[in-house]
């Protein structure tokens, strides 16, 4: 038996990327699955490897751009009072540029997904949390929610406002036995930077490498609050 037998884990953005590494690892330490992604084919994929593991998988495709659907993805996680302990809101979308490159509609997009998807999905989720007084919400931040940097204008401030809701949030909860972690990581080989595989870095983090600090967060004793962790490709150079 894996150390999360008998848990249930939300992972949005899991069709891809860090999302589908952390769902796999999740399941690989026994915890069943909520899979929400708006690519249905690359979710089912998902749910297929899920149950080979032996673990449950609810495939659910989300569009985290509109509210509704957020709020259909809460109810359906937790249809029939079953319970989520687990919240990993790792969705995210980004746009690059000068500012004046930037348009209304990618503003909003970055922002409709980064932050109000995770206020909105987290705060729906909470309430069973809070009733048994225990539950993880681990968001997948960035450290371009640490550092700006030229042309991540929009980008980082949609993780610097993540940054901050967790901050508040994980003292928020804390003394309701809820413990909340943002992950930081660094460059991570992943489609959000709108390159393939032809174009990734043997030197920066793979997913699975970010999935290892959930997992990590998330098996550590309840006397244990981590509320961040860093995580550096070798080839980055830290701030």
């Amino acid at each position: 038996m894996g150390t999360l037998t008998g848990r249930r884990s939300l992972v949005t953005g899991a069709s891809r990327g860090i999302g589908r590494a952390v769902a796999l690892r999740l399941a690989a330490e026994g915890s069943d699955i909520v899979a929400a992604a708006r690519s249905k084919a690359e979710l089912e994929t998902l749910k297929a490897e899920i149950e080979h593991l032996g673990r449950n998988c609810l495939a659910i495709e989300t569009d985290l751009r509109r509210p509704e659907s957020v709020m259909r993805l809460a109810e359906a996680a937790l249809a029939d009072s079953t319970q989520i302990d687990i919240l990993v809101n790792n969705a995210g979308v980004g746009v690059w540029g000068e500012l004046g490159e930037i348009s209304l509609e990618q503003y909003d997009e970055v922002f409709d997904v980064n932050i109000r998807a995770v206020f909105l999905l987290t705060q729906a989720i909470l309430p069973s949390m809070t009733a048994r007084g225990n539950g993880f919400v681990v968001n997948i931040g960035s450290t371009s929610g640490r550092c700006g940097y030229s042309g991540g204008t929009v980008y980082c401030a949609s993780k610097f406002a993540l940054t901050g809701f967790a901050d508040a949030l994980a003292k928020e909860l804390q003394p309701k036995g809820i413990r909340v972690c943002t992950i930081f990581p660094g460059s991570v080989n992943t489609y959000l930077g709108g390159s393939g595989p032809e174009g990734w870095d043997a030197d920066m983090l793979a997913p699975e490498d970010v999935a290892e600090s959930v997992v990590h967060v998330v098996t550590t004793p309840s006397r244990v609050f981590t509320t961040e962790i860093v995580v550096w490709p070798k080839g980055e150079v830290i701030l």
